[in-house]
């Protein structure tokens, strides 16, 4: 009887000649490869690892797939693939953040410029291809964070004015995921982990350890030769050649007169045996050493190792330290001498990496041992990492979106896909405004909008939140702030004094930018420059009014024989120093007071203790004999009575008023 696949995984490797899938366990840090089965393709449905004939493809795993449930006794649901290098596209970018003054950079801000970044990665794969394909991205790599500047490992919790992010961002064509994941679901399997073969290579063919080195990964299968670069601890870059183990099939077919897969016997043989015997399509018995076949197909081995070292040295920019060669086509005589010597590397730094070279994986079969096994092994071991993750699909603002692979899915990553601008997830501060002042700069600062409001599953949630298949996710694009808007006024209290009785502004000798400034509604802008007086002292009176040293200043009655302060709403009084006989009588005025009259200001004196309102018309011109109209009449805006008394600073509205707009 079936049982259910909690602890088993299953891998499944969908090579261009044939398909191999394996069983494992994960026991501690071993893991545990307990069945193996493989079934070549009954027609090339396969071309250069990417599948042409979905139905063929499907019947051929459903037969790898049959066998393994029969030998193991487990109902396989769940598969762990990876997708060739074939259509792999690289883009190589980076994206810089500034702010406008020194910020803490937190987790927020280190995801938004990935999202960024990966975001402008996509966009320029679409610029350059232009081919209205749709990409896939299936991975990043970082090179480089910078911080002001200088490079940092690890920029979160530091400070500073600009950040950015250097990487490598790797997509495969939709059409190429979608036909795998066809294949899949043909033979009742769910895809619980896809990634890239290149990848799943590198996994296991190079430890973390040895990456500081920089070492070229070549994984040369029929159809493909894929290439990943790592180095300082991290992967460089990808790239591949379309020259790959067909190539030698091909040539052997063409030399010898051979059907293609009597062609595929022999190239798979010549590694194992120094002598071939076979028959040519006309019935021709053939028997020759295999140092002489390989000296008549020399000129297609040199192709393919010129272009697999053409790429390592245009991604690398110069020759690795050592290349390590995986997949049935690294086995061919001669090819590691070759590499080495385009790459000008001892022939010993050019090896082949066998599954018998991995740690921590134990198994007791023939079929795993050598190159060829390295990528099923790989995604097996790679999968096992990663758990079982879904391949799943969501909705971003109602738009479906089908995410690749997951490793610990999140919000952020769902937003990648759906195009979302990562500067809309953060409110942005208006803009502030740096103005002098009297000589001393000061930043009034914009204010910030709202935060963008992200919900999964109609639950508040942020970027951070892990998504599952068929998540909602909505989100409402952050606010701007407003601009700082900042006028005279801010800056100037609208405050007087009182000077004989004139009224005086406080503050004086406004100018923006050396222009004189009267406007107190005036706004400001970046980078203008103010200045001003304050009457705040008896010496600032005299400099600014020019008042001579022989004349003497009252404050609120009090004289000011040295440099006093002064406030607004003092009343000052400058006179004539008075001479040495002259005694001081009181005067024959009284009273005086300064009123606005129809918008001017004037001074009203009085013999009486108190200004009347009627007084007004022995200090201004106008003529009561004549009428023109109604005499309209207005005290600080209300109608007045001539017997009214009257203040400093009291509005004052005398005229005419025509009797034709009376209604």
């Amino acid at each position: 009887m079936d049982i259910n696949q909690n602890e088993t995984f299953f891998a499944l490797d969908i090579g261009t000649r044939s398909i191999m899938g394996i069983l494992g366990e994960k026991d501690g840090d071993i893991i545990k490869i307990k069945n193996v089965a493989m079934e070549l393709h009954k027609k090339r449905a396969m071309y250069d690892g990417q599948v042409h004939d979905i139905q063929a493809v499907a019947d051929v795993a459903q037969i790898v797939k049959n066998r393994l449930e029969k030998e193991s006794g487990v109902k396989l649901t769940d598969v762990a693939i990876a997708a060739a290098g074939r259509s792999l596209k690289t883009i190589h970018t980076n994206v810089i953040e500034e702010f406008e003054e020194e910020t803490l950079i937190d987790s927020q801000i280190m995801k938004n410029i990935e999202i960024e970044v990966l975001q402008q990665a996509a966009n320029i794969l679409k610029e350059n291809l232009n081919d209205n394909v749709s990409y896939y991205n299936v991975g990043h790599t970082v090179m480089t964070y910078k911080l002001d500047d200088y490079e940092i490992k690890n920029p979160n919790g530091h400070k500073g004015k600009k950040i950015s992010l250097e990487i490598i961002a790797t997509f495969l064509p939709k059409i190429v995921v979608e036909a795998l994941d066809s294949v899949m679901h043909k033979i009742d399997l769910n895809i619980s982990y896809m990634t890239l073969e290149p990848i799943v290579a590198l996994e296991v063919a190079i430890p973390e350890n040895v990456r500081l080195l920089n070492i070229a990964m070549v994984d040369i299968g029929a159809g493909t030769s894929d290439i990943a670069i790592t180095k300082d601890g991290t992967i460089i870059g990808y790239s591949m050649t379309s020259t790959a183990g067909d190539e030698i099939t091909e040539a052997l077919s063409q030399k010898f007169l051979l059907d293609f897969d009597t062609a595929e016997i022999i190239k798979c043989n010549l590694c194992k045996s120094s002598e071939q015997s076979f028959t040519d399509i006309v019935g021709t018995q053939i028997n020759m050493s295999t140092n002489e076949i390989l000296e008549q197909i020399q000129d297609s081995i040199e192709l393919v190792a010129k272009n697999i070292s053409d790429a390592i040295l245009k991604t690398n920019g110069k020759s690795p330290s050592a290349v390590f060669l995986i997949g049935g086509g690294s086995q061919l005589p001669i090819l590691n001498k070759l590499i080495a010597d385009n790459l000008q590397l001892q022939e010993s730094r050019v090896v082949v990496k066998s599954v018998e070279n991995i740690q921590n994986i134990e198994y007791d079969t023939p079929i795993l041992e050598g190159p060829q096994s390295i990528t099923p092994v790989g995604i097996l071991t790679c999968a096992i990492k990663n758990e079982r993750k879904d391949f799943m699909e969501i909705k971003v603002n109602d738009k479906k979106i089908k995410l690749f692979r997951s490793a610990d899915l999140k919000i952020s990553d769902a937003l990648i896909l759906a195009g979302f601008n990562p500067r809309d997830l953060i409110s942005r501060k208006g803009k502030s405004i740096l103005v002098t002042i009297n000589g001393d700069k000061k930043i009034f600062n914009g204010t910030y909008g709202e935060e963008a409001k992200i919900n999964l599953n109609d639950q508040k949630a942020n970027i951070d939140t892990n998504i599952h298949d068929g998540d909602t996710i909505s989100i409402e694009p952050a606010t701007s702030g407003q601009n700082a808007q900042v006028s005279i006024k801010d800056l100037i209290s609208e405050k007087y004094i009182y000077i004989n009785d004139d009224i005086v502004p406080y503050f004086c000798n406004i100018k923006i930018n050396s222009i004189e400034c009267k406007d107190y509604s005036t706004m400001l802008e970046n980078g203008d420059e103010i200045s001003y007086d304050i009457l705040d002292s008896t010496d600032k009176i005299r400099q600014n009014m020019n008042i001579a040293d022989d004349k003497q200043i009252f404050i609120n009655g009090e004289f000011s024989k040295y440099d006093l302060s002064v406030e607004p709403g003092d009343k000052i009084k400058i006179s004539e120093m008075p001479k040495e006989k002259e005694t001081s009588d009181v005067q024959s005025v009284k009273k005086s007071i300064t009123v606005i009259y129809n918008g001017s200001m004037i001074t009203i004196k009085s013999k009486r203790d108190k200004i009347l309102f009627i007084d007004i018309f022995d200090n201004i011109d106008f003529d009561r004999s004549k009428p023109k109209g109604n005499l309209i009449m207005k005290h600080n805006g209300n109608t007045a009575e001539l017997t009214s008394e009257l203040r400093n600073g009291d509005r004052v509205e005398i005229f005419w008023e025509e009797k034709n707009n009376i209604h």
